[in-house]
């Protein structure tokens, strides 16, 4: 062979080998980032987890981890007491904390007399809480809650007040709901998984619901609202997208019993900002921050929206005509739940719910005397709390611009409204003088709850706005739960 010349056998092989090579070495490169992604995935997400406490000295953080996982361990010792005195039910698993509240825990529970599972939830007793925790209490509150069957409201299936210890003078409400595992409204928005930490569901934006969807639930929603009204229920100021359960497609309403507890809702800061001028219009407001949730995909971080906030959800040309007339109305006042279910957006909506024939007689089920008495305490309780609150606040900002009409009308108008809100919140039964009455003042702590921290109550959400990650391509059909 001469010198110079080259083996086509030999060449064609080097290059096999090299494509070889460097394949492996392509290989060897995508696993490395696919493992690098992944591990900065799962410290984003821890990070997103406790981002609230970014600010919070190292030992702070430490410590309130430390107390949450004290608060677990009794909450559970306290729910295992309890299922030993009720042997209708069993322990089947300690959830997450699947709410913002940070004292609140959440069991799944097996019901043997039915053989099905159940919600459990055990939460300590507020200082604020307006009516005595004892037997003839919870008597009343399953009668009351056996009166307001609805379609779209959440049942409550059992409540037992349980002390927290022998060395303690605590006392655990505990509440025992039907087991839904679709979640709520919230987790529908966010596209999360119900049994998650609430810290780690709702962190991203994501879009927003079929306009046809936000109509029906709006819908189901207000009608709610209006039976509770109808039935004399106090305003829920805890009216928010978690406290929505979905069953079957339905929007149902739950966390009734915080309002009768005296529990303070996570956006109840923001919300009262703007309710305080007009005390009876609570429920509407959070029902307008409710329906740009469902719109935007992410939360209302303020009172009312802004005009970047309308240009977040300028792809629902109606529903910004819901929003404006709830939060800028002409009248210079805020609408009523009538005037909404009217309104063009829910007028036609088929309510096949409500078509039930069984239906009639529940809905004109009777109070009892003991559950009109504890509904109109816990009234007279709210007007209190409204009264010391606008007296120890700055003036409320208006909640409409300027009406268009003549304003004092406007004005006089709303004020007859307001006086006749608190008229009726404070009228309470005859029945009352027979020693019924159920407010306690004992532990109710400071009825103004503004010098309360609402932080130390509630987990806080730091909602990332950025672009939208995960689309949303829903079908009504297939996403309706």
């Amino acid at each position: 062979m001469k010198r110079g010349s080259s083996d086509p056998g030999l060449s064609g092989s080097s290059i096999l080998q090299y494509h070889w090579v460097a394949s492996l070495v392509l290989v060897s490169g995508l696993g490395l980032l696919a493992v690098l992604a992944c591990w900065l995935r799962r410290t984003c997400r821890h990070v997103g987890r406790y981002e609230y406490t970014a600010l919070e000295a190292e030992n702070s953080v430490h410590e309130r981890l430390e107390l949450e996982r004290k608060a677990r361990a009794q909450a559970q010792s306290a729910c295992l007491h309890y299922l030993r005195c009720c042997p209708r039910y069993s322990l089947l698993h300690h959830l997450n904390d699947i709410g913002s509240r940070v004292d609140k825990q959440w069991f799944v529970v097996r019901d043997v007399s039915v053989k099905t599972e159940r919600l459990l939830t055990l939460v300590p007793r507020s200082s604020n809480c307006p009516i005595a925790c004892d037997a003839e209490t919870r008597t009343t509150i399953l009668d009351l809650f056996l009166a307001l069957q609805h379609p779209y409201i959440y049942p409550i299936l059992d409540l037992e007040f349980q002390e927290a210890s022998t060395t303690s003078s605590d006392t655990y409400i505990i509440l025992v709901l039907p087991f839904n595992n679709k979640g709520s409204l919230k987790d529908l928005i966010y596209q999360s998984s119900w049994q998650d930490d609430w810290c780690e569901k709702y962190s991203q934006r994501t879009e927003g619901l079929p306009t046809s969807q936000v109509q029906r639930l709006g819908r189901q929603i207000l009608e709610a609202l209006l039976f509770l009204k109808e039935r004399g229920f106090p305003s829920c100021t805890h009216l928010h997208s978690g406290n929505v359960i979905l069953q079957n497609g339905v929007a149902r309403l739950s966390g009734l019993e915080n309002t009768l507890f005296g529990f303070t809702s996570r956006i109840h800061p923001v919300i009262w900002s703007l309710a305080k001028a007009d005390p009876a219009a609570i429920d509407i407001i959070c029902f307008g921050h409710i329906l740009f949730e469902m719109c935007a995909g992410y939360e209302l971080k303020t009172q009312k929206p802004s005009p970047a906030n309308y240009l977040d959800i300028d792809n629902y040309p109606q529903v910004v005509e819901v929003l404006e007339f709830i939060f800028q109305n002409p009248k210079c006042r805020f609408p009523s739940i009538e005037e909404l279910l009217v309104h063009d957006f829910f007028r036609n909506i088929d309510l096949r719910e409500m078509r039930a024939s069984s239906l009639s007689q529940v809905y004109h089920a009777r109070l009892t005397t003991s559950a009109i008495t504890l509904l109109n305490s816990v009234k007279q309780f709210q007007v209190k709390k409204s009264k010391m609150r606008r007296n120890h606040s700055t003036p409320a900002e208006p909640p409409s611009p300027p009406p268009r009409g003549d304003q004092s009308e406007a004005t006089e108008e709303q004020q007859l409204e307001k006086d006749s809100f608190e008229e009726q919140d404070i009228g309470l039964l005859e029945d009352n003088d027979n020693g019924n009455n159920i407010v306690t003042t004992e532990d109710n702590g400071d009825m103004d709850g503004e010098n309360f921290d609402s932080s130390q109550e509630h987990r806080n959400l730091s909602l990332h706005i950025q672009p939208i990650a995960n689309p949303l391509t829903l079908e009504t059909s297939s996403l309706l739960r």
